[in-house]
C-alpha cells in the first residue's frame, strides 16, 4: 500500500513537471507545497531571470492573528505558471498564484489582504478559511534584463553593440557573415549567430522572449526585409529597422501586400529607428538608437524617427504616387 502511494506522488509530481504545473529541481522533488530555503528560492529566481523568464515574489509581509505562515514566508511564481515554494498552500495560495500571474502580465506589483476568519474584513479577499487571521501579500515583479538582437551588424552594429553592452543591455549578435560575428569583435556578447539569412531567422524566433528587442541593421535590402518580416512575428517587443525613409516606405508597402496586418506593423515596427538629432556617423547613429531604447523603456517625450503610422495611414496616397 505505502509503495502504491509512493508511485502516486511520484507520478503526480512527474506529470505536474511535465505539464508546468510545478516543477522543482532535483534536490525538491517530493516537497510539494514545502518552503525552500531562501539561499535555494534565490537561484530559482535568478535562474528563471537569466532564460529570460520575468518572476513574481510573494512574500507575507504583515499578519494578525493566526494563519497558515508567519511573515517573511515565500514563493516564487514564473510567468510560464511554475512555482517553487509555499506560502499556506490550498485556496489560499491558488489564489496568490493567480494574482501573481496577473501581476506579471500588466508588470505592476501588487498588495493584498487575506482574511482567514468568519467575518467579513474590509479590503480583505475572504479565503474561506477560518484559522482566525488575517495576512497580506506583497507580489513584487522581476524582469529580466532585456535582450537586445543585432539582426546584421552592418557599419552601424557594431557601435550599437557596444553602446547597448555599456548601457546594461543583453546583447545577441546574428549575420550571415562568419567574419562579422566572431568572439574577439563582440566578446561581450551573450550569443553569436551566423548561418544563411533563413537559419539565422530560425535560430532567432527560438531565443526571442516577451520583452526582447530587434534591431535589422545589415544593410542589404533583401537580407533586411527577410529579418523584418519573419521577426515582426517573433515574441520582440519590437523590430527596428535602420534605413532610409524611402526603404522603409518601400517595406511597409510590401509587407501589407504580403498581407502583414497593418496592426502588427504600427504595433511592432518602429522604423527609421533612432531618436532625431541629425547624426552622421555610425556611432552617433549608434547613440541615437540607444536613446530610443530607453525612452521606450523608461518613459519620455522626444521626437523620433520613426514614420511607420504615417505611412500606413497614407498608404494609399503614396501606392498612387509611386505608379
Amino acid at each position: 500500500m505505502v509503495l502504491k502511494i509512493g508511485i502516486e506522488i511520484i507520478k503526480w509530481i512527474y506529470l505536474g513537471n511535465l505539464h508546468g504545473y510545478r516543477v522543482m529541481p532535483n534536490s525538491w522533488l517530493g516537497r510539494v507545497g514545502t518552503s525552500i530555503p531562501d539561499d535555494e528560492l534565490m537561484k530559482l529566481v535568478v535562474e528563471g531571470l537569466r532564460s529570460g523568464i520575468s518572476v513574481a515574489l510573494c512574500l507575507i509581509v504583515s499578519k494578525e492573528g493566526s494563519g497558515p505562515r508567519d511573515v517573511g514566508a515565500k514563493m516564487v511564481v514564473y510567468s510560464d505558471g511554475r512555482t517553487f515554494g509555499s506560502i499556506g498552500g490550498g485556496s489560499f495560495e491558488r489564489y496568490v498564484i493567480s494574482e501573481a500571474l496577473k501581476a506579471l502580465k500588466e508588470g505592476k506589483p501588487r498588495l493584498i489582504k487575506f482574511s482567514f476568519t468568519s467575518e467579513k474584513v474590509s479590503d480583505a479577499v475572504d479565503t474561506g478559511l477560518i484559522c482566525g487571521g488575517v495576512l497580506t501579500v506583497y507580489i513584487d515583479v522581476l524582469r529580466p534584463s532585456p535582450k537586445v538582437i543585432i539582426a546584421g551588424v552592418g557599419k552601424v552594429g557594431t557601435p550599437l553593440a557596444n553602446v547597448l553592452r555599456f548601457l546594461g543591455y543583453r546583447v545577441i549578435i546574428a549575420d550571415p557573415n562568419p567574419d562579422l560575428v566572431s568572439r574577439e569583435r563582440f566578446p561581450f556578447a551573450e550569443q553569436l549567430i551566423t548561418g544563411s539569412p533563413e537559419e539565422i531567422v530560425t535560430k532567432l524566433k527560438d531565443i526571442i522572449r516577451e520583452g526582447d528587442i530587434v534591431f535589422v541593421t545589415h544593410g542589404e535590402v533583401n537580407v533586411d526585409y527577410l529579418f523584418v518580416k519573419e521577426l515582426l512575428k517573433s515574441s520582440a517587443s519590437y523590430v527596428g529597422l535602420l534605413g532610409s525613409k524611402r526603404k522603409v516606405i518601400e517595406f511597409v508597402k510590401r509587407l501589407i501586400r504580403e498581407n502583414i496586418p497593418k496592426e502588427l506593423l504600427a504595433k511592432k515596427l518602429r522604423a527609421p529607428i533612432g531618436i532625431d538629432i541629425n547624426t552622421d556617423t555610425p556611432e552617433e547613429i549608434s547613440i541615437s538608437v540607444a536613446a530610443e531604447v530607453i525612452m521606450n523603456l523608461r518613459g519620455g517625450n522626444v521626437r523620433t524617427l520613426n514614420i511607420v503610422d504615417k505611412v500606413i495611414r497614407n498608404i494609399d496616397a503614396i501606392a498612387g504616387e509611386s505608379k
